[in-house]
């Protein structure tokens, strides 16, 4: 009786009759793979909050207060501090509950896998502020130190927010905006022309649906304002704590919108119509 045999499966590359984790063309194409992989390293962002004046769906801090263990508090207060700089801001960040701290930092911060804006600390230190389960244990079975790396090279598409912007979902911490949106800069030298004489600090949403728009009038107050004749009285609110209650008697308030008929306006005839209304001529000229 001769040596036992293994089977193993046909090179799935057709060139030669070795098995995948052995043919060269394979084991190539591997290394060429993970190459690129390596090129599209990203590093997941904790840390990024709710701008009142550019509303998104980033959590609010004030939503995230919790009870600290001094050892944890301790531990991660040591490895943000000694995050490697990655990325410099010409303009420093500000404390979103406004106590007063000037000394947020101007820079982002990593470890290799996550990356944080350097003011962070503060938010855990003086305000109690929670952050994700997964980066804690990321910090604990690191006992607080962070191993050499290399840094990645600053470049589009290397933050990825995604699972931050869940996990504030998950915690309350988010604002739903529903239909409003921040408008472009088109579209607030629009608002700007109809609105006249009102006065505002800035213009924060906008909503095409129901031509209402939101403003920053003073300190943390805001104001809601229907731009079309006989509309809706302006509404003012004390601040984003009041928005979920607003945007909930929004969308009860909201009428549907009616059932759109045959194929449209053609895009020839949608040009007419907007040259029409802006008064522009066919002929350029």
């Amino acid at each position: 009786m001769g040596p036992p045999t293994f089977a193993t499966s046909a090179c799935s590359c057709s060139k030669c009759a070795r098995s995948d984790d052995r043919c060269a063309l394979r084991i190539a194409a591997r290394a060429a793979v993970a190459k690129i992989a390596g090129r599209m390293q990203r590093l997941e962002t904790i840390g990024w909050w709710f701008h009142d004046l550019a509303p998104s769906s980033l959590p609010r801090p004030q939503r995230l207060v919790t009870k600290w263990s001094e050892s944890d508090r301790a531990l991660v207060l040591s490895y943000l501090r000694s995050g490697t700089p990655l990325v410099d801001y010409p303009e420093p960040s500000y404390c979103r509950f406004e106590c007063g701290e000037e000394a947020m930092g101007s820079r982002d911060l990593t470890d290799g896998a996550f990356v944080w804006p350097e003011g962070i600390a503060h938010y855990v230190e003086r305000h109690d502020v929670k952050l994700p389960e997964h980066f804690l244990q990321h910090v604990r079975e690191r006992q607080g130190v962070i191993a050499p790396f290399r840094a990645p090279k600053p470049r589009f598409g290397l933050y990825d927010r995604s699972a931050w912007e869940q996990w504030g979902r998950e915690q309350g911490a988010s604002i739903d905006l529903g239909a409003f949106v921040v408008p472009d800069q088109d579209s607030r030298e629009r608002i700007e022309q109809e609105m006249g004489n009102v006065i505002y600090d800035e213009i924060v949403l906008c909503c095409a649906d129901t031509r209402e728009v939101v403003l920053a009038v003073g300190g943390s107050a805001l104001e809601v304002r229907q731009l079309r004749a006989g509309g809706a009285a302006p509404r003012r609110l004390a601040g984003w704590d009041d928005w979920p209650a607003f945007l909930a008697a929004h969308k009860r308030a909201a009428p549907a919108l009616p059932e759109k008929k045959g194929g449209g306006m053609t895009m020839d005839a949608f040009l007419a119509s907007m040259r029409k209304k802006h008064g522009l001529d066919d002929d350029p000229k």
